[in-house]
């Protein structure tokens, strides 16, 4: 049976799931790639202010696509809705965000697409604020600019600064924004929810918004968890039929403004202690994921 939560952002987490269980058992020595972090790792320039932390960290992810692409409506904007009136909606939000005349409306615009995706991960049930919003008639460009306060629209302005400015000169296409997977791509034979956040060029980039916890005086030095690289590796085992020609993986810290990246075989064989064959775990996880779901 293949044990799984449904995401495979959450199956990384849970070491109880089938992807969580093979990530472990396959690469247990992350002491290596975490000294490596410690040692790139920047201090912290952007703090929070105080704004909804996971609705940040969906944000940042949309502005740097459409930084990247900004004629590319982000699809996890678009799907929880069919009705050519939420879509126009979000066309107009995204935008706002792609070509930033104005930082406070991007951000602004950037919180409420950020919404939206969120509405579409958790459901109407877990999330009932844009359907709400739908059913009555409200959900207008105008409603939607509303919902950032003051501390969303700092933080989101001084992210995008700090991105433009440390990670999209890094960058160079081709670019996937969004990237699924062979069993994740949207449509009858879905299996899975997967999505990245960019593919660029070959290096597969996991944005982060996450704080690191203070130290003895109070600092917060960035660290790397072992489930963000756990995520990464995830997403490239799933990339089966090799779509993405992923040669690479890294992870920018957005409160901090670094880059850090690493080659996929060497992630591997660090991680696993040994030489890895890529392909023969893509086939495993593949066949995996042919079982029934547990």
């Amino acid at each position: 049976m293949f044990n799984t939560t449904g995401f495979l952002s959450k199956d990384a987490i849970d070491p109880k799931t089938s992807i969580g269980q093979y990530v472990r058992a396959n690469f247990p020595n992350m002491k290596p790639l975490q000294a490596e972090y410690k040692a790139v790792a920047g201090d912290l320039v952007i703090d929070s202010m105080g704004a909804h932390a996971a609705t940040v960290g969906t944000a940042v992810d949309l502005i740097v696509r459409l930084i990247l692409e900004p004629d590319e409506t982000p699809m996890s904007a678009l799907i929880f809705y069919p009705f050519e009136g939420y879509r126009q909606v979000v066309h107009e939000l995204a935008g706002f965000v792609g070509r930033p005349d104005d930082r406070e409306l991007a951000a602004r615009a950037a919180w409420a697409l950020a919404l939206c995706v969120s509405a579409h991960r958790a459901g109407a049930a877990g999330a009932p604020f844009i359907p709400s919003l739908v059913g009555s008639g409200n959900f207008t460009v105008d409603t939607m600019l509303d919902q950032a306060d003051d501390a969303a629209v700092s933080e989101l302005v001084a992210l995008r600064e700090l991105a433009e400015e440390r990670l999209i000169p890094a960058l160079s296409g081709p670019y996937s924004l969004g990237p699924t997977f062979d069993l994740s791509d949207h449509g009858p034979g879905r299996r899975y929810a997967a999505e990245a956040d960019l593919i660029a060029d070959g290096l597969l980039i996991d944005v982060k918004t996450t704080l690191a916890p203070k130290n003895k005086v109070g600092l917060r030095p960035d660290v790397l968890k072992p489930v963000n690289v756990y995520q990464l590796l995830g997403y490239a085992l799933l990339d089966y039929s090799n779509r993405y020609n992923i040669d690479r993986v890294g992870i920018f810290s957005a409160r901090y403004g670094v880059l850090t990246e690493w080659p996929l075989d060497r992630v591997t064989s660090v991680t696993s202690g040994g030489s890895f064959d890529f392909p023969a775990a893509r086939q495993e996880v593949w066949d995996m994921m042919q079982q029934d779901f547990a």
